[in-house]
């Protein structure tokens, strides 16, 4: 088998432990999408896919824990507590929240036309009142 193609493998290998061994949701933050979250190794060596090695990171967790700004024991604390998120509850007011907000946004563009439109109606009536009258009218 070529060298690649065992790579490939062993990648496969440590997610499907740690998918199979930790709840499919971040170990720090939370964020659940599994499609998105990565395996990372807590003692950085590639080649120890131990499942005790292992936690699931969100990429930006996962890069703040490579570049040390979140530290191992807080990764090691994190992913063995028991998680308790419920998307659906921590969600569940997002749409009435969006359209308020498309409600207000479209009161707001309506209220900005209709000022406009007074304005440039008083413009043509006080243009209207400064305009000498016609000849004919004299």
């Amino acid at each position: 088998m070529s060298t690649g193609m065992t790579e490939k493998l062993k990648r496969i290998n440590y997610r499907t432990l740690a998918f199979e061994q930790y709840d499919p949701v971040c170990a720090h933050c939370g964020f659940g999408i599994p499609s998105v979250l990565e395996v990372a190794h807590i003692d950085r060596d590639r080649h120890n896919n131990d499942v005790s090695n292992l936690v699931i990171l969100c990429p930006n967790c996962h890069k703040m824990y490579d570049l040390d700004l979140i530290s191992t024991e807080t990764i090691v604390q994190m992913r063995d507590r028991p998680k308790a998120v419920n998307w659906s509850i921590r969600m569940k007011d997002a749409g009435q929240k969006a359209a308020l907000r498309r409600k207000w946004r479209c009161a707001g563009k309506k209220a900005a036309e209709t000022r406009r439109r007074n304005r440039e109606s008083k413009r043509s009536e006080s243009q209207d009142v400064n305009d000498p009258p016609p000849a004919d009218r004299i």
